[in-house]
């Protein structure tokens, strides 16, 4: 069911200003927006300056950088991969990136600067990057992209338990386990910052990918015979995944199932060309992270749900059904 070009890009601004606006005034303190909003232009700071400006709107740029690098990175696997059910965990950066920060955490670096957590992260998610493209530039197959990345995934987690459970202070496994749940709650401006110029530059990298995933749905023996380069292919699909994934997880922790989802939902509307579904999905993305974390904050719960628990709890019917699809 294709969507003619321009109603498609009116139809997802509407509903991303419409997120937005949710985002921005839906809390547990209801605040008057337009007030909060004009407050600044004329020097006066009230309750609901401070609550909008220095809580909700961090919040709301992060949702969508979230939703943006996480969906334009799963489109992107997906997409080089031809698999349906892969996701940018799959490749190990996101879990190479926990390391990083429980690393930084449980040494407790963390309280030493608000930068030293990302910094970690970002390291051995660089690290892990680098591994994956020296590992598979003379693999032939995309196969071994999957099962290198199973590997440094798996060496990423072990290493995760490891610090947990060697860990003597109770203050610093509560912060771990709460991080790695992923979530936006008490997200700055600095956060904003560290994320966003990381995930415009992995979305570059991805970006310029969609011409040959659009080959590399011939086969990777045609798509080379008529002009698509694969080891740059390849490296371009992990550089971006990893400069992605690596500054989110970094940020707000383990957010999983989105990179997955959201590429599914926009196929039909672009006639499953892995090209435009690359462009497509990151909004799309940003507008399911939004819907989330407002659902979070309707939720009548003592305290917040995590972001990374409410979109394991509705991602992982979707992958069954995915999975079942696959067998039938």
């Amino acid at each position: 069911m294709p969507l003619n070009r321009n109603k498609l890009s009116g139809l997802i601004l509407i509903l991303l200003a419409i997120g937005s606006y949710a985002s921005l005034q839906i809390g547990h303190v209801e605040i008057d927006l337009f007030a909060a909003i004009i407050s600044p232009l004329y020097g006066n700071t009230t309750p609901d300056t401070i609550i909008l400006w220095h809580l909700r709107m961090p919040r709301t740029l992060m949702c969508l950088i979230v939703g943006f690098g996480l969906g334009i990175a799963g489109a992107g696997l997906q997409g080089f991969l031809r698999n349906p059910l892969a996701e940018p965990s799959v490749v190990g950066i996101s879990s190479a990136a926990a390391l990083g920060a429980v690393l930084s955490i449980g040494l407790g670096f963390s309280a030493l600067g608000l930068y030293f957590t990302p910094a970690f992260s970002l390291g051995f998610a660089a690290i892990a990057s680098w591994a994956l493209i020296k590992l598979t530039s003379k693999a032939a197959s995309k196969h071994s992209v999957i099962l290198i990345g199973v590997g440094i995934s798996s060496l990423s987690g072990a290493f995760t338990t490891l610090v947990l459970s060697l860990s003597e202070n109770p203050f610093a496994i509560n912060e771990i386990v709460f991080w790695m749940l992923g979530s936006v709650t008490d997200v700055s401006y600095h956060h904003v910052l560290i994320s966003a110029p990381l995930v415009m530059l992995g979305s570059f990298f991805l970006l310029r990918a969609a011409n040959g995933l659009d080959l590399l749905t011939l086969g990777e023996e045609t798509a080379a015979s008529i002009g698509a380069n694969i080891p740059k292919l390849r490296r371009d699909i992990l550089i971006g995944t990893a400069l992605t994934v690596g500054s989110i997880t970094s940020v707000v922790g383990m957010v999983g199932f989105v990179g997955l989802v959201t590429p599914h939902i926009v196929r039909p509307f672009v006639k499953h060309e892995p090209g435009k579904t690359l462009i497509w999905t990151p909004p799309i993305a940003a507008l399911l992270v939004l819907i989330s974390d407002v659902t979070i904050r309707l939720l009548p719960t003592a305290s917040e749900i995590k972001l990374g628990v409410l979109t394991a709890l509705l991602g992982t019917p979707f992958f069954l059904y995915l999975v079942s699809k696959q067998r039938d």
